[in-house]
């Protein structure tokens, strides 16, 4: 939405005269002074004007609003003595604003800190294909990282989705490879994160058929899965 000037004798009165305009409270509207407008001697004689210019803020995905009020919150209030208890009681503390009982267990797996979460309706704080649950590690990772000046590898599980998902990418994976043989050519993923693009790739690793690599820019990106020279070497000799 683009900018509108709104013009008063103070800038109470501006604002006011904005807040009626769009129809929402001061704390909706994004306020830039543009131009404070006095005649007279040092604005003590004479009139004055002050142009603003507002517009109403961008709507956030409410889940990021939650996210983000709860970050500030814990790192206002919650003193911890290890970034496992800042975690935990940030997660918790987001169960309660969101009205999910949540019961975290932490862990530490080949020197990555595990934050095990259950709880009801744990798709919540999943979404559509996990984007709200990375979402949620890596405001957490983030908040860990700010608070205690360190970068920590970490992963938030919930409900065992995760495990889930593992079985999922690892079948499509499987057969994508069969395709891949038997049309001879390369054939990609859907858009995978970081993390599930490890798993296909640690899947193939030790196939000496198969080879694999990331393809896109961002975040999310397409593994394509193609046959090993090797593989084919064989295939022409026969």
């Amino acid at each position: 939405m683009e900018f509108v000037e709104f013009e008063g004798k103070t800038y109470e009165e501006a604002v006011k005269k904005a807040t009626i305009a769009f129809g929402v409270e001061e704390k909706d509207l994004e306020i830039e002074v543009k131009e404070v407008d006095t005649k007279g001697i040092l604005g003590l004689l004479g009139s004055k004007k002050i142009r603003i210019l507002a517009r109403k803020k961008e709507q956030k995905n409410i889940t990021e609003e939650i996210l983000m009020d709860t970050k500030e919150k814990i790192d206002n209030t919650l003193i911890t003595e290890t970034p496992e208890e800042y975690g935990k009681k940030f997660l918790e503390a987001l169960g309660k604003k969101l009205g999910l009982n949540i019961n975290t267990k932490i862990s530490h797996s080949n020197g990555r800190l595990l934050f095990l979460l259950q709880c009801d309706h744990g798709d919540v704080l999943i979404g559509k294909e996990g984007e709200v649950l990375e979402a949620l590690q890596f405001i957490l990772r983030l908040a860990i990282a700010k608070k205690y000046k360190k970068g920590l590898k970490m992963l938030i599980d919930i409900n065992g989705y995760r495990e889930k998902r593992k079985k999922a990418l690892t079948i499509m994976a499987k057969r994508l490879a069969d395709r891949v043989k038997r049309l001879g050519r390369p054939l990609k993923t859907e858009p995978l994160n970081p993390y599930e693009r490890r798993i296909i790739h640690t899947f193939f690793k030790h196939n000496k058929n198969i080879k694999t690599k990331s393809e896109g820019e961002g975040h999310t990106k397409k593994v394509i899965i193609s046959l090993a020279r090797n593989f084919r070497n064989n295939e022409n000799r026969r």
